[in-house]
Order: C-alpha cells, then structure tokens, then sequence
C-alpha cells in the first residue's frame, strides 16, 4: 500500500519528499564537476555512478507509473517494471560501498562508513518502530521504498553529526 493511497499523505508531498535525496545527490555531483580538478578518482566515481543510478531510478519509477498507474499494465511486464526502480537502492549501496572502498585517505573512509552506519542505524530502527506500530494497528502500513529513501536522508544525518565530532561533514572533494 502506497503511504499516499493511505491518505497518510498526498501524492505531491510524497513525490516532493522522494525526490529530495535525489536532488541532494544531484546537487553534491554538480558542486564535484565544478571541482573536478580538486576531486580524487574515487570522488569521480562516486558521482558518475550515483548520477547513473539516480537516472535509472528515475526513468524506471516514471515508466512504472505511466505504465503500471497510468495505463493499468498487469502482469509479469509490470512486475518488471515495479522491480526496477527499487533495483537502483541496490546501486545506491553499491556505489556508496565503492567510494568507500576506493577512498585513499583512511580519515574520509571513516567519514563514510561513519555515516553509513549512522543512516543504516536511524532507518533500521525507524522500520522496526513502525513494524511494531503496524502490527498492532496503531499506524497504518508505510511503503516499504521509503526505508532506504530514509536511508539516502540518514547519510545526510551522518554527515551532519561527522561535522560536528570532526569538523568537517566529509565532503566529496
């Protein structure tokens, strides 16, 4: 059940509030281009990747909504195409895991696993909590895709709470 066929919210603020890690990621890999010089290789990975997985992301979720919602598509065809977009979360962690992976600098590796662990932490715990709500009837059922859409919001948190025991939010240089 989608959270704004609950009425929990309506379709524009769902589509506004899942569009804001995305334009967060855009964001942070124009800011890299402009510093391109100054970015390390595993930086230009980083934002190529995630630029090529936010596009996916993004034409698969518009195919899977003109098709599917719009259309009415049934079938293994639209299975396909529901199954797509999440995919890309899996791109998500992926390309997070490689710029982990291919950072040289050990304190920014920290930053990063660092942050993915703080987000990890806050939408694991955020799942459980409202898995237990839902259980008992308290809440009504939440889309399962915006857990690692709170996920995308956690490394934010995480980078926040790096700038403030580190001094720094562990940028993309």
């Amino acid at each position: 059940m989608f959270v704004w066929k609950s009425d929990a919210i309506n379709t524009t603020t769902a589509y506004v509030l899942a569009t804001i890690p995305v334009s967060l990621m855009v964001f942070a890999f124009v800011k890299g281009l402009s510093l391109s010089k100054d970015n390390s290789l595993a930086t230009h990975r980083y934002l190529l990747r995630m630029a090529l997985t936010m596009a996916f992301y993004l034409i698969t979720l518009m195919l899977a909504e003109h098709f599917i919602d719009g259309r009415g598509l049934t079938g293994p065809v639209a299975a396909l195409l529901a199954f797509l977009p999440g995919l890309s979360f899996a791109g998500v962690v992926w390309v997070f895991g490689g710029l982990i992976m291919e950072e040289k600098d050990e304190f920014f590796r920290m930053l990063y696993v660092r942050q993915g662990l703080i987000a990890t932490g806050i939408s694991f715990t955020l799942a459980a909590i409202w898995g237990f709500l839902e259980t008992y009837r308290i809440v009504e059922p939440v889309a399962a895709f915006w857990w690692p859409t709170i996920w995308c919001l956690g490394l934010g948190v995480g980078a926040i709470f790096n700038k403030i025991k580190y001094g720094t939010y562990g940028e993309i240089r």
